[in-house]
């Protein structure tokens, strides 16, 4: 569909393919030109190419739930690792239960795993440097006592086994045990 002229910026493109992705679970290119009104060479133009563009709306989510979930923590009254844990149980129990997540893994598993955990979509790397921060505090405000790897290790550890245990039906066809996630998990924190 041509737009005769249209002008699109990013975050209008970002915010039209984020409220179709959460609609539908999926991100066709073609439908988002016909939502902005603008021909596929010049949303092209403008986002660069789907995974940067679906990466960014997989990571403003997964960044929303992450701040939630942190928050409702906090209020929790759990302290240090176990709070952490609670971060990481909370922020895996909402992304399992996020509809358009889970079709999204379902009907595109590839592009799905390619997405959200290799540097194609950017949600990896930033997902760690925002666990980072999550441990940077905490040892900053004496919330945790040092950790036995550094920040940025241990912040790719959890990471890696949180997508394991999102993902893990996806990439192995088996289904992740939660309580071994946990025990992993504590075990990167405490060192044992």
């Amino acid at each position: 569909m041509g737009g005769g002229g249209r002008v699109v910026d990013y975050p209008t493109a970002l915010a039209a393919a984020r409220r179709r992705f959460v609609a539908t679970g999926a991100l066709s290119m073609d439908a988002l030109a016909g939502d902005l009104w603008v021909s596929r060479a010049t949303l092209y133009r403008v986002v660069g190419n789907r995974d940067r563009l679906l990466g960014d709306v997989l990571w403003r989510l997964a960044r929303a739930t992450l701040r939630d979930v942190t928050r409702a923590s906090r209020q929790s009254g759990l302290v240090g690792v176990d709070r952490l844990l609670d971060v990481s149980r909370r922020f895996r129990s909402r992304v399992a239960r996020f509809a358009p997540v889970q079709r999204f893994l379902h009907d595109d598993p590839v592009d799905a795993v390619r997405i959200l955990t290799t540097s194609a979509g950017g949600v990896h790397a930033r997902m760690v440097a925002a666990w980072a921060g999550l441990l940077r505090q905490a040892v900053d405000t004496g919330e945790l006592h040092g950790l036995p790897y550094g920040v940025e290790e241990t912040a790719y550890l959890l990471v890696r086994i949180g997508e394991s245990s999102l993902y893990g039906g996806v990439l192995s066809g088996i289904v992740p045990d939660d309580r071994l996630g946990d025990d992993l998990r504590r075990a990167v924190l405490c060192g044992r």
